[in-house]
């Protein structure tokens, strides 16, 4: 069964693009959802790649809340009776599972193509580079625009644990941040686990985040990536 959820129903209130952290690795993916519904012909999608963490499902939901999109985490055959209600879709986590089918991706585009509709595709990789016997898919994957997200500086990595800290209603002073910033791995998705790491402990020992606390857990972060 096909999971279908129309994300303008769904919009958590961090995932609004005043909450969104703005960077180098991230600015130019951000200025091509600006510019929808003038993305290029013949056919008007865009590929989002980039690291797990790396803020792909933020810009989706804030694209997905703008157009009234309809988004999937899995296709397994194609009824055109679920996309009356629009002529936008998102698909997200492409090509890192098997929950999508390669025909009925392939019918979809051309569905999409058929209304002048638009598409956005998440994943971890181009989709020019997707696996698939179906040839015909492959040339129109291949036909879409496309926009990595680069893994973060020192910079937006320092602004992005500000905002999961500040998510989480936790003061975090500069220096620790500037310590956690200086010893972690360099990923978004490195970002979310340590602050969430971080905030637990803390609230388990009622007490602030503190040098000790971060260094305890940035330690442990070490040994589980061993």
């Amino acid at each position: 069964m096909t999971t279908q959820l129309p994300l303008t129903l769904l919009l958590p209130s961090t995932y609004d693009k005043d909450s969104f952290v703005i960077g180098g690795a991230n600015e130019k993916a951000l200025g091509w959802l600006e510019r929808w519904p003038d993305w290029p012909l013949p056919f008007k999608g865009l590929n989002l790649f980039g690291p797990t963490g790396s803020g792909k499902t933020h810009l989706s939901y804030l694209w997905a809340g703008r157009v009234e999109a309809l988004a999937l985490n899995n296709l397994s055959h194609f009824d055109q009776h679920q996309f009356l209600e629009t002529q936008h879709v998102l698909l997200d986590d492409f090509g890192v599972s098997g929950y999508y089918d390669d025909t009925a991706v392939f019918h979809l585009l051309n569905y999409i193509s058929s209304v002048s509709g638009t598409l956005l595709i998440i994943s971890p990789y181009p989709v020019a580079q997707y696996e698939t016997a179906l040839s015909d898919l492959r040339s129109r994957l291949r036909s879409v625009a496309a926009q990595e997200i680069d893994l973060p500086d020192d910079g937006l990595l320092k602004a992005v644990l500000a905002k999961q800290f500040t998510d989480r209603q936790c003061t975090v002073s500069e220096q620790v941040l500037n310590y956690i910033v200086e010893r972690m791995e360099r990923s978004f998705s490195a970002a979310q686990q340590l602050s969430a790491e971080i905030d637990a402990l803390a609230l388990s020992r009622k007490v602030p985040v503190n040098l000790t606390i971060a260094r305890q857990v940035l330690d442990s972060f070490k040994v589980k990536l061993i």
